[in-house]
């Protein structure tokens, strides 16, 4: 499949998907409480499918008409509350949040488990797993370091000391356990990165009942935590909306407004706002919604350690300066869903930008976008940034872009509705 985006202006009004990743985090959440939530607005993307068929599978019965989704849950002890044992082998798809997050909450239940997964997911390291689940008395071993990952014994309390340098991911999935054991636990926590990743992990928690306390990088958490059914609506997701706000600051002379967006959950990705004000883009900001306008870019400086995904569409943003650009937290990017570093020097090579990866540092050269054909290695956000350039640059033809399924699935038709044109 090829899809050919063409210059475009972009206008008129569209609504942000909701969010994956508040979506997955509520879904652990309705496992782990007994009884029965609801989670409204749920996304029909390939990762937040991938978690609740997880959570069908640890025992909670799921249930989706139209996009609410309910689970009744309790696990680990889903005989009390009359539904399934859970099963052995536990398949995640392509999400690298949701196998890391259900890892260590699967182990609250004492039995041998496979985890599993299939495309980009398959290359993405797991070594991890073993220094944060030994301590608490899980066995794991792995593939040399990927999946197939098989864990065994069960979660206890405990205290260690882990690192959080190259993903949040797992603590996240330890944080929304280790409640759940009996006795009181301790993490101390070095090098994390994806901060915010992990303030919206313990807000969540705290909607279900659930309380951590941080002190410093050290996370105090008490045991025999309940948590308790909900009733949630999933909120509009930055992440998505990000291409979506940099198509209007590149294009959109009258102005895009973008709605379903709200600070009321910390996402990392609420970040474009403090790159918008680094670049001089012109924008509102109401309660629910940003309204953006074409600009001169200026170029910035900016430091996406905490949100390593917004790299692609950002070095999109910096291709239209007036000025060199330099992104930091380039190391965060080799073990995404693609080598994201490299894609994008390449790929942007292809538009006629030129970009440089030194050490943690991206520094992006602007210059006058041509048409190209990218490869988009597999990676729903390159896909994101091929589609920028060919809205705001010259035609820009995607190769495979059928894989924006795993976040944004609505994406091509969105941009479509605000003017994008495409075949």
């Amino acid at each position: 499949m090829k899809i050919e985006i063409l210059p475009s202006e972009i206008s008129g009004v569209v609504s942000a998907p909701a969010s994956k990743s508040i979506a997955q985090r509520y879904v652990a959440a309705a496992l782990l409480a007994a009884g029965e939530t609801t989670i409204r607005h749920y996304p029909n993307s390939e990762d937040p499918f991938h978690a609740r068929k997880l959570a069908e599978a640890l025992g909670a019965i799921v249930q989706l008409s139209k996009n609410t989704l309910t689970i009744k849950g309790g696990f680990p002890a889903n005989e009390i509350h009359g539904i399934r044992s859970p099963q052995k082998n536990l398949f995640a798809g392509e999400s690298g949040f949701a196998s890391r997050l259900f890892v260590p909450i699967a182990a609250l239940h004492n039995s041998e488990k496979v985890l599993n997964g299939t495309g980009t997911l398959l290359n993405r390291p797991f070594f991890e797993f073993e220094p944060y689940l030994n301590p608490f008395g899980v066995t794991v071993s792995t593939n040399e370091g990927k999946l197939p990952l098989t864990f065994s014994g069960q979660l206890t309390a405990g205290k260690a000391e882990l690192s959080a340098a190259n993903s949040s991911q797992f603590l996240s999935g330890m944080l929304m356990a280790l409640p759940r054991c009996t006795g009181d636990s301790e993490l101390v926590v070095t090098e994390l990165n994806s901060k915010p990743y992990i303030d919206l992990t313990l807000a969540v928690m705290k909607m279900f009942g659930v309380a951590v306390k941080e002190d410093n990088g050290t996370y105090f958490i008490k045991g025999s935590q309940k948590y308790k059914p909900q009733d949630v609506s999933v909120d509009g997701d930055w992440s998505g909306a990000v291409p979506l706000l940099i198509a209007g600051a590149l294009t959109a002379t009258e102005g895009l407004l973008v709605k379903n967006l709200n600070t009321r959950l910390p996402q990392a990705d609420q970040a474009i706002l403090d790159v918008f004000d680094l670049a001089k883009v012109k924008y509102t900001q109401n309660e629910n919604s940003v309204k953006v306008f074409a600009s001169t870019i200026h170029a910035f400086d900016f430091d996406a350690t905490h949100c390593p995904d917004l790299f692609p569409c950002l070095a999109v943003l910096a291709s239209f300066g007036n000025g060199v650009s330099t992104l930091k937290g380039a190391k965060r990017l080799a073990v995404k869903e693609s080598n994201r570093a490299t894609a994008i020097v390449e790929e942007f090579a292809k538009s006629g930008i030129r970009v440089i990866v030194r050490g943690d540092d991206m520094m992006i050269y602007p210059g006058h976008a041509r048409p190209a054909i990218w490869n988009v290695h597999k990676d729903h956000r390159m896909v994101m940034a091929g589609a920028l350039f060919g809205i705001a640059g010259a035609k820009t033809v995607l190769q495979n872009p059928e894989v924006i399924s795993k976040s944004y699935p609505d994406f091509f038709k969105d941009i479509q509705s605000i003017g994008a044109k495409m075949k």
